[in-house]
């Protein structure tokens, strides 16, 4: 593991710090970190219905994201150029993040009640604390 960030998330610009000490990182975050190194290794047509690769743009606009979130989705490539992340409760309450290189997309599920928009990417975190705010069992 060679990044570490340290973001400065803007709705327009993301900055991404670089550090070889992945020592203070918790497993979660390692571990997707570690997907998003995979992501980049993919192919044109890794999922053999000619899906692209990822641009190094996409991936560390993620990466920044991820070092911001105090709660790690699962992350999850997509064919149509984007990265999403993904949390989901034990009651089937859902919420999705689709991580576009200009755009981000959001899903929410609550309670069978299923809205989607567009976003601005600073909007994730706030979405993600009242995702959980409704789950008595959830603790940051």
């Amino acid at each position: 593991m060679t990044s570490l960030a340290q973001p400065n998330l803007d709705s327009k610009y993301i900055f991404v710090i670089h550090s070889n000490d992945s020592s203070h990182v918790g497993q979660d975050l390692k571990s997707n970190l570690e997907k998003l190194e995979e992501f980049k290794k993919l192919e044109f047509n890794w999922n053999g219905n000619n899906a692209e690769p990822f641009s190094d743009a996409l991936i560390e606009k993620a990466k920044s994201v991820l070092f911001s979130l105090r709660v790690q989705p699962e992350v999850f490539p997509t064919a149509r150029k984007s990265i999403q992340f993904e949390y989901e409760k034990e009651n089937g309450d859902y919420l999705e993040f689709e991580i576009f290189e200009n755009s981000v997309s959001c899903l929410e599920i609550i309670s069978g009640n299923e809205k989607e928009c567009q976003i601005d990417i600073t909007e994730i975190f706030s979405l993600i604390d009242h995702f959980y705010a409704t789950d008595r069992n959830f603790r940051f």
